[in-house]
């Protein structure tokens, strides 16, 4: 990744340079054009000045020396010609004219004899008729340095100086900008070659709040929930293997009782092996349980609303032939209608377990669901007039295989825990309150919005 955001850097220097010459050529092309246009302006107007020498018939030659000595300034060797083609005067005869320090100044600019190179023949004309023509060259200079072609290279120094100083820089952004951009991605990596090897308790501190920062957290969130699910595993697995080791046990013991004679009545060793089966088998049962809830943890959550009047009188309806089998009521109150945004399945799940599990320890009297609004959440309170639970062993009661009372047809303990995780997931919280011999209240608080 590094590597990759290197390149574009340097990708982007190279077309950087690119436009640079680009620019360079653009601008002395440009340049030379309108150096090139000032020079034929200038031109013109010393055709049109020798043109003037001679507009009365006859050659002025002080006017054509004049005109040829700014011609000589502008960098350019003249001669005139009349119509017959010999030479009236030219830019060695003009100089002479001149005094002694001015030609002495003119030659150290001018090397006359030195020019090579062929003449432009340009006509002259004068109301219409030609009387001759004018032949140009530039001069051979060595001492005169003139402006466009110090511009040129002013120019060309800058725009090298300049991409030297931008690429420079340019360079060492992106050596600081690669190992910036690259830091949190190489963090990231590094955390998950830890949780590869079985670290789920690594956390990432985000540093920043755009799509890496995300990342982060979410990454977070993945190794938190893969270390829940892991110390979920150790747990699960410690408590099956106790939860099995006493069954097995005692069937172990009466099969060899009955093998070995040791018992009497073969019958009432069958009735307790018998019984330890029923309970192995309700252990599969919890299992089977608990491993599709575990699965509703990390699955995908996705609210949809909630009438909770409905959804309680439609699990009352469902639970009411349980409880009038032990002729038990369970009835629904609260307002008529309270909408909510809520995981419909989970909810389900959770309400459910809470109603079996006061079934189970209620011998008279019945269940009441209750529900409402209290703040930014909505509750829903189980309350029935059953056992009731010890001080002593509120704490306990959503630990995994805790039962309060130790009775076979009093479930495996799964019940609560289960619905302990759910709320957690789902954002919530869950609040038990209980007195012995009056009952227990399980009341659900969870986020009414989406």
């Amino acid at each position: 990744m590094k590597t990759k955001i290197f390149l574009a850097f340097i990708i982007v220097i190279f077309a950087a340079l690119m436009t640079n010459f680009v620019f360079e050529w653009l601008i002395i092309r440009d340049f030379d054009g309108y150096v090139q246009s000032v020079k034929e302006d200038q031109f013109y107007w010393i055709l049109a000045s020798v043109e003037g020498g001679g507009e009365k018939g006859t050659w002025d030659r002080k006017a054509l020396a004049e005109s040829i000595h700014w011609a000589m300034m502008m960098g350019l060797e003249i001669k005139v010609l009349d119509p017959g083609g010999r030479e009236i005067i030219s830019s060695s005869e003009a100089m002479e004219s001149l005094s002694g320090s001015m030609m002495r100044r003119m030659h150290g600019l001018f090397h006359v004899h030195q020019t090579e190179g062929p003449f432009e023949t340009h006509p002259l004309v004068v109301k219409g008729k030609q009387v001759g023509a004018i032949l140009s060259r530039p001069f051979h200079k060595e001492t005169l340095q003139e402006k466009e072609h110090i511009f040129k290279r002013r120019a060309k120094n800058f725009i090298y100086v300049s991409f030297l100083i931008a690429g420079s820089g340019a360079l060492l952004l992106a050596l600081l900008f690669s190992q910036y951009l690259t830091k949190p991605l190489t963090i990231l990596k590094k955390a998950a070659e830890k949780i590869a090897k079985g670290d789920f308790s690594i956390h990432i501190q985000p540093s920043s709040r755009d799509e890496v920062g995300e990342l982060s957290a979410t990454f977070n969130t993945m190794a938190a929930a893969l270390h829940k699910e892991e110390e979920l595993r150790k747990h699960l697995m410690s408590n099956i293997a106790h939860e099995l080791r006493t069954p097995l046990t005692i069937m172990k013991a009466h099969i060899e009782a009955v093998m070995d004679g040791v018992i009497d009545n073969r019958e009432k060793g069958l009735e307790t092996i018998h019984t330890e089966i029923d309970r192995l088998v309700r252990l599969v049962k919890g299992i089977e349980d608990i491993t599709t809830a575990e699965a509703s943890f990390f699955g995908h959550s996705e609210k949809t609303e909630v009438d909770l009047h409905e959804l309680l009188s439609g699990i009352a309806d469902e639970m009411r032939p349980l409880f009038q089998e032990k002729n038990l009521d369970i009835t629904v109150t609260g307002e008529k209608r309270v909408t909510v945004m809520a995981d419909v399945e989970k909810l389900e799940m959770v309400i459910q377990n809470i109603v079996s599990n006061a079934l189970k320890y209620t011998e008279a009297g019945g269940a009441g669901l209750d529900y409402g609004i209290k703040d930014d959440n909505f509750f829903v309170e189980i309350k029935d007039s059953g056992n009731g639970i010890p001080d002593n062993k509120l704490p306990l009661v959503f630990n995994r295989f805790y039962r309060v009372e130790d009775r076979d047809d009093g479930g495996l303990g799964l019940g609560l825990a289960i619905v302990k995780e759910l709320v957690d997931v789902m954002g919530g919280k869950i609040e038990v309150k209980s007195k012995v011999g009056e009952g227990t209240s399980l009341r659900v608080n969870l986020p009414r919005g989406g």
